[in-house]
């Protein structure tokens, strides 16, 4: 998520937020205040200075701006995946960039932590966010059977791919309530883990 960057004026003088990250950013906030259930498009849109009707050109319900990026995110490692080297190890090449995609700029973090707050918080967050999953695991299925025997109902697959959005989601969560700035250090150590396996040293 980005800081608000891109205002207009309205012809009453209000400025108006026409930037769709921004946009996101505002409903963020607002979930952040007054909770994900509480908060309407219709008062999204009024703390944005625009209309519903520019609202849902943007976004066509809460869940969107809720789990905003995650279509960009999904298509990106998409495109990693396909870019990876045959020779590789399809551990590892998911192990290296998975926590590459959640790789957010120092201007992100502090809309990145209440997002992830807010789904961890939030009973809806997670059923609202399931066919971006589903969209995530397709991705990384598809990748894990390309390279290897194993095939999507295998056990190796599922249990896999479960593994690695868990150290993922968990790394974040974690850090979300932390005081470490970035979530690098945490998420390279969930991914490691499932990488290597765990020990209790």
């Amino acid at each position: 998520m980005a800081e608000l960057h891109k205002t207009e004026t309205n012809r009453g003088g209000r400025p108006r937020v026409t930037d769709k990250t921004a946009i996101a950013a505002v409903g963020l906030r607002l979930f952040a205040e007054r909770g994900f259930d509480s908060v309407t498009m219709a008062d999204i849109a009024d703390a944005c200075g625009i209309g519903r009707s520019t609202l849902l050109r943007y976004f066509a319900a809460k869940a969107d701006i809720l789990w905003d990026r995650s279509a960009d995110e999904v298509a990106a490692l998409a495109e990693k995946l396909r870019a990876a080297p045959t020779s590789a190890d399809p551990v590892g090449v998911l192990c290296v960039e998975l926590p590459a995609m959640l790789g957010y700029l120092d201007s992100e973090l502090d809309l990145l932590r209440t997002q992830v707050r807010i789904i961890a918080e939030s009973s809806n967050g997670w059923p609202l966010g399931s066919t971006r999953f589903s969209s995530w695991e397709s991705v990384v299925t598809l990748f894990i059977t390309s390279r290897t025997d194993h095939r999507p109902g295998d056990l190796f697959t599922q249990l896999l791919t479960q593994s690695l959005f868990n150290a993922g989601w968990t790394a974040l969560t974690v850090w979300a309530e932390s005081d470490e700035q970035r979530p690098d250090r945490l998420l390279q150590e969930a991914f490691g883990l499932v990488r290597g396996g765990f020990t209790s040293t």
